[in-house]
């Protein structure tokens, strides 16, 4: 009878022993699994965008009005999909750059405003880090405001044609261009350094909201570059 009860207790032992073993294992393996998700994220950021020669610039010249500038400081705001299963990821990002130019007798306001897809392809990915090439499909509407400086408004004479001092021109262009970006601290604060390369590949033809443009001129095939640093939330 006790060699019985011995055997039955040295089954259970075994028994408890492997149910352990197992369970254990199962929690280590449940520990370890990880899901892979896709990321909806926002993201905003500052940086610089120069601009090559304007065409308007000779116009603006030889009428002795000041320029617009080259480079202006930019401001961006967007937001980026990226899907768990492929190295692939995509931005819809907005962007403003303005510029203030100043002579003693005039003054020119410059505003460029971006909308951009990019498409980028991650060619290296770490845990932390990534860095990514792409092509980046956009549009961008420069506005330009002249003005004489010193001008007076009559509260009692509010009639436009006895006012003069101020001309407002506007043209918008299809851009197309390489970039490449480098992701840094993706695990704890998402930044990403981005740069750029983009043509105009429409004609950019100078218009205005209030009058005709006589002599008009086309920007096609003007080119901008971007370096900008984006911060995720």
């Amino acid at each position: 009878m006790k060699k019985i009860v011995l055997i039955a207790l040295s089954i259970l032992g075994v028994q408890s022993t492997v149910i352990a073993q197992e369970t254990g294992t199962t929690t280590t393996t449940e520990q370890k699994t990880h899901v892979n998700k896709d990321r909806f994220n926002f993201y905003y950021g500052f940086g610089v965008n120069v601009l090559s020669d304007f065409k308007m610039n000779d116009k603006l010249k030889a009428s002795g009005m000041p320029q617009i500038a080259n480079a202006a400081p930019e401001f961006s705001f967007g937001f980026s999909f990226v899907p768990s299963d492929v190295r692939f990821y995509h931005d819809i990002e907005g962007g403003i750059a303005y510029m203030d130019e100043k002579t003693a007798g005039n003054r020119i306001k410059t505003t460029v405003a971006t909308v951009k897809l990019r498409l980028q392809y991650k060619l290296i990915e770490k845990q932390d880090l990534f860095f990514s090439a792409g092509l980046d499909i956009g549009y961008a509407q420069t506005g330009i405001n002249l003005y004489s400086r010193g001008n007076t408004i009559d509260l009692n004479d509010l009639n436009p044609s006895t006012h003069t001092g101020h001309i407002s021109m506007r043209n918008g262009q299809l851009t197309l261009g390489p970039s490449v970006a480098l992701g840094l601290f993706q695990q704890s604060f998402p930044v990403r350094i981005n740069a750029g390369y983009n043509i105009g590949v429409t004609k950019g033809k100078w218009k205005s909201d209030f009058a005709d443009v006589a002599n008009t001129i086309n920007e096609s095939g003007q080119g901008s570059f971007y370096a900008k640093v984006l911060i995720g939330f």
